[in-house]
């Protein structure tokens, strides 16, 4: 006669502790590279595709875009994030075709990297300021 013996893993309490344990807190982003990952933002989600620094493209120059909302004290992230207006080009073709940016290219990006990307935005006017 032989004898059958379980053995139980409790993966239960394990799973839980290391959710109640979560990710780790990072530390403050430095400015350097704040201004990095905003520029790769900008160029990764295609901002770069339809806004020059100087000049208008699909939509308005940054200089433009920074100018309007330092104006009207605007709120750049809100827009990004869909919870303001625009104010920058209120024409309907503009407004659509910014709206499907946001809803495609910006859907499922964090607030923290919509900031970086208005810091950066913000950069690029203070060095061009210089020359």
């Amino acid at each position: 006669m032989g004898f059958l013996v379980f053995f139980g893993c409790n993966t239960d309490k394990k799973s839980k502790e290391v959710k109640d344990k979560g990710m780790p807190q990072r530390g403050e982003l430095s400015w350097e590279s704040q201004i990095f990952l905003g520029n790769r933002l900008f160029s990764e989600k295609t901002c770069i595709t339809c806004h020059d620094v100087n000049k208008k493209k699909i939509g308005p120059s940054i200089k433009e875009i920074l100018s309007v909302y330092k104006e009207k004290n605007g709120d750049m992230v809100a827009f990004l994030k869909g919870e303001a207006k625009p104010i920058v080009d209120t024409t309907a073709s503009q407004v659509a075709l910014m709206q499907a940016n946001i809803e495609g290219f910006l859907k499922d990006i964090s607030d923290e990297e919509l900031k970086l990307i208005a810091t950066c935005v913000q950069l690029i006017d203070e060095l061009g300021s210089h020359d």
